[in-house]
C-alpha cells in the first residue's frame, strides 16, 4: 500500500466521494482562488480525469454547486478510466504527485477524500 492510499478499490473510493455530506463539500467554495495548493492541485487533478479541460477556480467551484446530475460527486461515480486519455491520467498524476494523502489529509479532509479517489482514478 503506498502512501498516496488505503488500499481500498476505485469503487469504494467513488462511494466515499458521494457520500460527502453536500454541506461539507460547498464549504469548499468558500475559499478563494488562492486555497492551498493541496486542496486546488487536488480538485484540479479530479476535474481533469472528469473530462474538465481546463480546469481553473470558476470550474471547481461550478463543479461543487451542480445539482444537475453532473456535479462533482455524479460525475466520480460515472467515472470509467477506459474514456479517460493517458496524457490527462499524467497530468493528474503530476498534479497530485507533490503531496501525501496524510499531507493533503491535514490541510482538509474533504478534499483528502478527493484525492484518494482522484490517485486511483488516475492509476486506473
Amino acid at each position: 500500500m503506498s502512501k498516496q492510499s488505503s488500499g481500498k478499490t476505485l469503487s469504494e473510493l467513488a462511494e466515499s466521494v458521494v457520500t460527502i455530506d453536500r454541506g461539507r463539500l460547498l464549504a469548499l467554495n468558500s475559499f478563494s482562488a488562492d486555497m492551498p495548493d493541496p486542496m486546488f492541485d487536488t480538485m484540479m487533478a479530479a476535474l481533469l480525469l472528469l473530462g474538465e479541460e481546463n480546469p481553473d477556480w470558476d470550474a471547481i467551484r461550478y463543479s461543487l454547486t451542480r445539482n444537475d446530475g453532473k456535479g462533482l460527486t455524479d460525475l466520480v461515480l460515472d467515472y470509467d478510466p477506459s474514456d479517460v486519455s493517458e496524457a490527462t491520467k499524467a497530468k493528474a498524476k503530476e498534479l497530485l504527485s507533490k503531496f501525501t494523502l496524510q499531507y493533503v489529509k491535514r490541510v482538509n479532509t474533504v478534499c483528502a477524500i478527493v484525492f484518494e479517489w482522484a490517485v486511483a482514478a488516475a492509476d486506473a
